[in-house]
């Protein structure tokens, strides 16, 4: 199968309603969303190589939407893949969201909504029969919307593969047992890359965790330091506060919020058993330089202030 379509022809009015109908409808159905019809030039381009469909399309920047409804009227039991050889665009699905430039390989889903805003000067567009991925990649799912990692060897041959059957002339009276075979080699490597960004964020969540836990062993020996700040804490592990920020974020706290936490925890624990006799030495001990801020903070948290604490000991 060879399909080629283009809106140059058509009228500004007509644009809209032949790309919505014609080209989305043919990936998977969706709504898009354009700009600027009148100067909406789109070109889209598709062939049949085994069960997998490969596109090529070019066009001013248009949002591709797919929803719930369109699911419940067309369950569509498909990934795809896209490849931006030239042109940006944002993909979000399933909670996750990233930016897509050139050069970057992307997957989604067909059986979830997804929002796919681009502006493409020339992307592939790679049609996957679900049940083929996921026999490779099991958790393929898990991947939609993630750039896959542009530094991995096989992120550049996949990109090549693709490339390589976007330029396949089927005019040749190829067998169906040769196309069928370079699917499936295709699907193969595409299995491959997905295993191999799996290992990577294996790896870079063993990273974060070890930051994690450096940071917070900083904080705990430094408690008494009213200077303690979220740039002295990042330094100190060898992040910037950015990531620091981040890998503090993924727990649901900030770094200064787990800092405060922890110091009134350890001023809890250590006028309750005795060690410090006083409120202002218990402050002034773990970092608080405002007695009564300190009070207010101990009360709202506890339900009764230091003082309370210290009459119950």
């Amino acid at each position: 199968m060879n399909l080629s379509f283009s809106t140059e022809a058509l009228s500004e009015r007509q644009r809209p309603e032949y790309w919505n109908e014609v080209v989305c409808q043919h990936c998977v159905p969706a709504n898009s969303r354009i700009d600027n019809p009148g100067g909406f030039i789109g070109r889209f381009s598709a062939k049949s190589i085994g069960e997998l469909e490969i596109s090529r399309m070019s066009s001013p920047h248009h949002i591709w939407e797919r929803t719930s409804s369109h699911m419940r009227r067309d369950p569509n039991e498909t990934f795809l893949l896209s490849l931006m050889k030239s042109g940006a665009g944002h993909l979000s699905q399933s909670g996750r969201s990233t930016g897509v430039g050139s050069g970057d390989i992307v997957l989604y889903d067909a059986e979830r909504p997804f929002t796919y805003a681009l502006a493409p000067e020339s992307v592939l567009l790679l049609r996957i029969p679900r049940r083929q991925l996921l026999y490779r990649a099991p958790h393929a799912e898990r991947y939609t919307a993630v750039r896959f990692m542009p530094d991995k060897p096989i992120t550049g041959l996949l990109s090549n593969m693709i490339q390589e059957a976007a330029r396949l002339d089927l005019s040749e009276d190829l067998p169906r047992s040769v196309r069928a075979q370079f699917a499936g080699s295709l699907l193969d490597l595409l299995g491959a890359a997905i295993q191999v960004q799996m290992a990577g964020d294996s790896l870079e969540a063993s990273h974060r965790n070890k930051v994690l836990e450096n940071a917070k062993s900083f904080i705990e020996s430094n408690l008494d330091d009213p200077l303690l700040t979220v740039e002295r804490i990042a330094t100190a592990v060898k992040v910037s506060e950015r990531t620091l920020t981040r890998i503090f974020a993924e727990s649901g706290i900030t770094p200064m919020r787990w800092v405060w936490q922890r110091r009134l925890e350890a001023a809890h624990l250590s006028l309750a058993e005795g060690r410090v006799l006083r409120v202002t030495d218990a402050a002034f001990r773990y970092g608080f330089n405002n007695v009564s801020h300190f009070s207010r903070m101990f009360k709202l948290v506890y339900g009764y202030s230091p003082k309370g604490l210290r009459a119950m000991s």
